[in-house]
């Protein structure tokens, strides 16, 4: 570690415990009794103990933030992952004030006193670390804070990683050297003990922070594990960016089990807090509008036994998140026995792909063509979103008996998230074109994030209050 990387990480420490220590006093000051306030606060006696409290505090707030690896480099990062570090370590460093609160007779610590300084502290880490972020990609950009690194790679894939790095010019990397080998052994690069003799030599003469492999996982194998133990006798960074195969779709992170490193390759959202955060949301949302909606379930389900014979609900076999089949509910539309398509009613069908869409479908009943106008038939569905089965938000689920035609494997990437209520497709106008459909849920699935869920239910409303066909 440079001396200068040394003294921004102590500034940037010392930089967390004042904005933790500012967030405890403005804590306690809004969750003061009636009649206190910032005045009060400030006017509070000074003693040995209160500032032993707080010192004690700091010091174990730092090791929290050490233990969650806060001052490790996030360089090639997502800032999700610094977010989700920074949110344990908020509420792992929160909870011992809860703890000690009536042992050491903290009257500040009123109720609401936890959760107002652990989203000050939250906010106040969160906007430090996008500011740190930002400057030291300036800084970067202007040939600082930069380290210094050694590319090993089999030709091809060793000019792609020094490309990369040079086009990235806010990361930071000097490449030193780039250091072609076949793993093959057929004479078109260096061998394996010259790699090895090469970086032992750099490292020796000059400051080496890593060393990138660009290898094969599979036939690279020795001269990777030889690598990895040169480095790290020297405190070399090793960082693996071997292909494991040609990602399309699919998206890589790092996992570990029981400290074996693992590659994992997903196409659909990650696992991860947002998601937890999504499952949530429905839950949360649909068990509210259960309890609100009951008195007009009870007004439907009359409804429908007056207007024609059958039952109420009607369910039907439906695949959903990976591939798994469960009964979707709805308020029965059509008459009895209408799953069964005529032969006549065939040429109706206005839709294109493995759906059925027909206007002015002969077996909808007049309470069912209703429902359906403004959606509420949909509404048991909030069932199948507190069952797990389904999310408020998500792609439509296709029936079992339409699965088997879909013809491209890339449609199949529906069934890595869980279906939904209401899709992307259905807020930004009605299109019985499957391609459409199809394409318009991969989009879904791409760009997919807590915010894009709200923005969707939103503007459900309005698209349900226009009209719409069933599915």
């Amino acid at each position: 570690m440079t001396w200068h990387r040394s003294t921004l990480l102590r500034l940037l420490q010392l930089a967390d415990l004042a904005i933790v220590a500012a967030a405890l006093l403005s804590a306690a000051a809004l969750a003061a009794p009636d009649g206190d306030d910032w005045f009060t606060i400030l006017a509070m006696r000074v003693e040995v103990r209160n500032l032993l409290i707080v010192a004690g505090y700091l010091a174990y707030c730092h090791v929290v933030f050490h233990g969650f690896g806060l001052y490790r480099s996030y360089r090639l990062s997502p800032s999700s992952r610094e977010w989700h570090d920074l949110a344990w370590a908020v509420l792992i460093a929160t909870l011992p004030l809860w703890a000690v609160a009536d042992p050491f007779r903290l009257q500040f610590a009123a109720r609401i006193f936890l959760p107002v300084f652990a989203g000050l502290a939250f906010c106040g880490l969160g906007a430090e670390r996008r500011l740190l972020r930002v400057v030291a990609r300036g800084m970067r950009r202007h040939g600082h804070d930069r380290r210094r690194v050694i590319v090993v790679g089999d030709g091809e894939q060793a000019f792609d990683m020094v490309a990369r790095l040079a086009r990235r010019a806010d990361l930071g990397y000097h490449v030193v050297e780039m250091i072609p080998l076949d793993p093959r052994g057929n004479g078109n690069g260096t061998g394996s003990a010259a790699v090895l003799g090469r970086i032992e030599t750099l490292a020796a003469s000059q400051a080496i922070d890593e060393v990138f492999v660009a290898l094969p996982l599979d036939s690279a194998q020795p001269l990777i594990r030889a690598l990895v133990s040169l480095c790290e006798e020297q405190g070399i960074t090793v960082r693996l960016a071997s292909s494991v195969a040609e990602l399309i779709f699919a998206r890589a992170q790092l996992d570990e089990v029981d400290g074996r490193p693992v590659i994992t390759l997903f196409s659909g959202p990650p696992d991860s807090h947002a998601l937890l955060g999504k499952r949530l949301l429905d839950l949360g949302l649909s068990l509210v509008a259960c309890l609100l909606l009951l008195p007009l379930f009870v007004t439907l389900a009359i409804a429908i036994k007056l207007d024609s014979p059958g039952p109420i609900l009607f369910a039907q076999e439906r695949v959903g998140l990976r591939r798994r089949r469960f009964r979707l509910y709805k308020f029965r539309t059509m008459i009895e026995g209408a799953g069964r398509l005529p032969a006549g009613l065939e040429p109706l069908n206005g839709a294109q792909g493995p759906v059925v869409q027909i206007r002015n479908d002969p077996r909808v009943t007049r309470v069912g063509r209703w429902l359906r106008h403004v959606s509420l038939d949909e509404l048991p569905q909030l069932v199948n979103v507190i069952k797990g089965d389904m999310s408020l938000v998500g792609p439509r689920p296709l029936p079992s008996r339409d699965v088997p035609r879909i013809d491209q494997r890339v449609r199949e990437r529906r069934f890595s998230v869980r279906p939904g209520m209401t899709c992307l497709w259905q807020v930004n106008g009605h299109a019985p074109e499957f391609e459409d459909w199809v394409k318009t849920d991969m989009e879904y699935i791409d760009n997919w994030s807590l915010g894009l869920d709200l923005k969707i239910l939103l503007q459900t409303l309005p698209a349900v209050l226009s009209g719409r066909d069933g599915d």
